[in-house]
């Protein structure tokens, strides 16, 4: 071992940059006799032994590289900055050998003792740290302050509230740290900062602290200075006074507030909205429906800031507000529709003949927006205006929305009139709206009719009720497609009735069927012995399914890999992927000798999707 440290120890002097490089890299092994050859090494002109030194002195560590690394500190800038790199890592070990630092006649010294001591943490006596708050050097002050903070010392804020006097560079450190310290007990030495002897930067620095701080003591001092603050000193005051917490007695912020979200950025709108809401803002809301209608949707984050910003008004007593906005024809299309939305959520029914009015905009997201909110209100007075809107409105969406709305209501004078259009409407989805619309209506009366119905009507019913006995009768359907659905249904209802059912399809000649109800047992929850024995089926697609449902349903991990292992040997290669994913994921020994058996698979893709698999076992 000696003669292989020596060997080390020469190379860090060969000529060669990646030879002295690969030996420093290699003495991280060593013990303290590699400490200082290494320390002499840090001078080295290539970077990328500097770096391997430095990371080998840090992986020896311990008390006694610490106490030799120490005199690094006054040599030049970039010795030193390592060196502190060094002992930071090395931690607790180094902290014995710090006091007798902060008693040093070099102020610079002084100051990396704390320094140190703040971002180690672990051990530190702080209390030899609060004589510091004293020291003839501003940045030794300064650096006490700060180190009492992040290590929290509460004991220390009398000396810390003293020191709010030093001169301004140390105020801040100390700010800082009683910022960090949520004193208390430091907000009327603070409060008493924010006055016009104090530069602006302490003031400001102030103001924030007094937030994070967040006693409510501090608001009568926010609020005077309101006075005399400048635009940025505003937002900065409002800032934190919303972070201490608004009361009802603050109204006049309520203009602060308002030029505040005319010129906010994103974190600054948060905070006026939290000020808006908590203030019951009213004038706020006709700048807070320009603002939501002017954001772009197609950027990315806008639609959040538009949900906040719907999400304050209803916490707001708006509807007042929202209904001059209703007629104010100063809003645009965007924030009319936004309006009618928020009118519809807090179920204005005072808002309903201006909704009405709207239902018959030439706007397509207008009258969209409106046919919604009717039915959120569930306005019986304006269920004819819906159902001509259901009926003869050119767009799919609009009719769809008062289709929707017709079902929310949830009156039977829609029932015959929807019957009636579901035989005439030409799109899927808007179908799909008027079967829930009538199951809402009268799911008996729409049940009791069902034999005369078309096949589609019965497919779109068996992917929405909820009904087992009607989903069994409609998978006898002659029609593939609603036996699909209604198998498919099965499978959302779940428990275990549907799942018993379930399995009598596995062995039905149609092999959609088999596959259907193949996914329906995993989407049930359930992995009987008739759902395994679908790994044997003749039809490719029922195995891959078999496997993807079998794999959501076994709980044991280790059993699902002796079930699927065998897949391995399918032919159908999307199967052979499947089960490789699987396996992959389950990870563990098994997997990985499961795995390993067919490393050299005929198929080349799935040798290569094995071997990756096996990379990361």
């Amino acid at each position: 071992m000696a003669r292989q440290l020596k060997n080390l120890l020469k190379k860090l002097s060969h000529k060669d940059p990646a030879v002295r490089r690969s030996a420093a890299e290699e003495l991280s092994q060593g013990d303290e006799r590699a400490v200082y050859p290494l320390i002499k090494a840090l001078g080295d002109s290539n970077g990328g032994v500097q770096d391997a030194v430095m990371r080998s002195l840090i992986a020896i560590g311990g008390e006694t590289t610490a106490y030799m690394v120490l005199p690094l500190l006054r040599e030049g800038t970039f010795i030193r900055n390592t060196a502190l790199i060094i002992l930071t890592s090395i931690g607790a070990p180094v902290v014995p050998l710090l006091y007798t630092l902060l008693r040093d006649k070099d102020d610079d010294v002084r100051k990396f003792g704390l320094d140190l001591m703040g971002e180690i943490k672990a051990g530190v006596n702080v209390k030899q740290v609060v004589p510091m708050l004293k020291d003839s050097n501003a940045n030794v002050r300064a650096a006490a302050a700060k180190t009492i903070g992040l290590l929290n010392y509460t004991a220390a804020e009398p000396q810390l509230i003293q020191s709010l006097n030093d001169e301004e560079w140390v105020c801040f450190s100390v700010l800082e740290a009683l910022g960090e310290m949520r004193s208390e007990q430091a907000v009327p030495a603070i409060g008493a900062l924010l006055n016009l002897n104090s530069s602006p930067a302490v003031r400001y620095v102030a103001i924030e602290v007094l937030g994070k701080i967040g006693n409510p003591k501090a608001n009568p001092f926010l609020m005077s200075y309101l006075t005399y603050a400048d635009s940025d000193e505003t937002n900065a005051v409002i800032k934190s006074m919303i972070q201490i917490g608004i009361t009802p007695d603050m109204a006049d912020l309520t203009e602060h507030l308002i030029v505040m979200l005319e010129k906010s950025d994103d974190e600054d709108l948060e905070i006026a909205l939290r000020g808006i809401a908590d203030l019951n803002c009213r004038t706020a809301v006709k700048q807070l429906i320009n603002l939501a209608g002017s954001l772009d949707t197609s950027i990315l984050g806008n639609e959040e800031k538009i949900s906040q910003i719907m999400d304050v008004i209803k916490k707001i007593d708006s509807e007042e507000e929202l209904l001059k906005i209703l007629d104010d024809p100063e809003i645009k299309y965007r924030g009319r529709s936004l309006t009618i939305t928020l009118l519809g959520e807090i179920k204005s029914s005072r808002a309903v003949p201006g909704i009405l009015k709207n239902l018959k905009d030439t706007s397509r997201d207008m009258r969209r927006a409106s046919a919604k909110a009717l039915g959120d209100i569930g306005a019986k007075e304006s269920i004819g205006s819906l159902l001509d809107a259901s009926q003869s409105d050119p767009d799919a969406h609009v009719r769809k929305a008062a289709i929707q709305a017709l079902g929310n209501i949830g009156t039977a004078d829609a029932f015959e009139p929807l019957i009636s259009l579901i035989e005439v409407e030409q799109y899927f989805d808007v179908k799909e709206e008027i079967v829930r619309a009538l199951l809402k209506i009268d799911e008996k009366l729409f049940l009791e009719n069902f034999r005369n119905y078309n096949n589609s009507i019965k497919e779109i019913t068996a992917g929405i009720i909820m009904d087992i006995d009607m989903l069994i009768s409609l998978a006898a359907d002659p029609d593939e497609r609603v036996r699909i659905a209604a198998v498919k249904g099965m499978g959302a209802v779940g428990g275990q009735q549907a799942a018993l059912q379930l399995i009598t399809y596995l062995s039905d000649t149609d092999p959609e069927i088999r596959k259907t109800a193949v996914s329906g047992l995993g989407s049930a929850g359930y992995c009987p012995q008739e759902l395994v024995s679908s790994l044997d089926d003749a039809d490719q697609w029922v195995r891959f399914y078999a496997v993807k449902s079998i794999s959501q349903t076994c709980e044991d991990k280790d059993q699902l890999i002796g079930i699927l292992s065998r897949m391995l040997n399918d032919d159908f290669v999307p199967v052979v992927m499947s089960v490789i994913d699987v396996i992959r994921d389950i990870g563990g020994a098994e997997a990985y000798e499961t795995l390993n058996q067919f490393v050299d698979h005929t198929n080349d893709d799935i040798k290569q999707k094995i071997r990756e698999a096996l990379d990361t076992l």
